[in-house]
């Protein structure tokens, strides 16, 4: 298992990502798109997906058509754009309590006012 600092690869830091992808920190968009040699536009449309919640938009890759597994997941289980994963990704392990999840997405919530 990897230091938390770096994130976890257990089974249930795993199943987060075939359960919901995580969510993105407005300034992580633009990395994200330059590691896949993309504009911020072009990222944005091509794997990204709009949550809004009280009347704040935010951003999290998109899943997997049919499913609800994260689009950058790949067969292995590892993360096809790890160095540059969502906040949500990096901060929130599958084998910790159901609390942190929640305390941090309202953070990053609170980042897309």
């Amino acid at each position: 298992m990897a230091s938390k600092k770096q994130g976890c690869s257990c089974e249930k830091c795993r199943e987060c990502c075939r359960r919901e992808p995580g969510w993105f920190l407005p300034g992580e968009i633009a990395p994200a798109a330059t590691f896949l040699n993309l504009t911020e536009t072009e990222f944005v449309r091509k794997f990204c997906k709009e949550h809004i919640e009280g009347g704040i938009a935010a951003l999290s890759p998109a899943v997997k058509p049919g499913t609800t597994e994260c689009i950058f997941l790949k067969r292995d289980g590892l993360c096809g754009i790890h160095p540059v994963k969502p906040h949500e990704c990096r901060k929130v392990m599958g084998c910790e309590g159901p609390n942190r999840h929640r305390r941090i997405r309202e953070i990053i919530r609170k980042q897309w006012k």
